[in-house]
């Protein structure tokens, strides 16, 4: 699969010394798996992935990442090769779940990568309201599965959330390909709202607009 063979390229670049544990448990078992998903950020640490690391690699949204992330990540993939299509929804919904912080982070980075990635809709939908902002940036920010995938008014939320909590609109991937009316009135709103209540409106609410 060239989206775990990526991920373990980048890893690899980044910390050359840890890739071979990754490799080692790549292979999923199901009795070794989990500990090795919690392991990654002991064994990978944490450094963060560069652009040069994923130069040539289809990955561009792991720059910025950390190492354990990106190795998460091809745990995912790779276990997700091995488990019945029917298994898929349910095992990411329950990573997300449960994880913690950087663990979540790392699932849901990789969904767009992952075969028939439009199923994981509503797992997208119910991350996007964590109060974690780190969570919320993971599947908001330099990610592509919402401008694919996510219904007109979960988008909508997820940008009137961005602006509401800080998180940087303009990394959002494809906005202006989903801005529509109904966006434009909501973001309107927002900022009649915050004008009304003597607050500053976001500088980013200027990006919401039609093209």
């Amino acid at each position: 699969m060239e989206l775990i063979e990526s991920l373990v390229g980048a890893v690899a670049r980044r910390a050359p010394d840890a890739v071979d544990w990754l490799r080692a448990h790549l292979a999923y078992d199901p009795a070794q798996w989990a500990p090795a998903f919690s392991a990654a950020g002991r064994k990978l640490g944490r450094a963060a992935i560069t652009e040069e690391d994923v130069r040539d690699l289809p990955i561009p949204w792991a720059v910025g990442a950390g190492v354990d992330e990106c190795g998460r990540a091809a745990l995912v993939a790779s276990a997700i090769v091995a488990l019945e299509p029917a298994a898929h929804v349910t095992f990411v919904r329950d990573l997300i779940r449960r994880g913690e912080v950087r663990e979540r982070q790392a699932v849901l980075r990789v969904l767009t990568g992952l075969p028939d990635a439009g199923r994981f809709v509503d797992v997208a939908i119910d991350a996007c309201r964590t109060n974690v902002q780190a969570v919320f940036e993971a599947i908001a920010c330099d990610n592509a599965f919402p401008a694919r995938y996510l219904p007109a008014e979960p988008f909508a939320h997820l940008v009137l959330k961005a602006l509401f909590i800080g998180a940087p609109v303009s990394r959002i991937v494809d906005l202006q390909a989903r801005v529509d009316d109904n966006l434009v009135r909501m973001v309107e709103a927002y900022a009649s709202e915050r004008r009304a209540a003597g607050r500053p409106v976001p500088d980013d609410a200027k990006l919401v607009r039609k093209s």
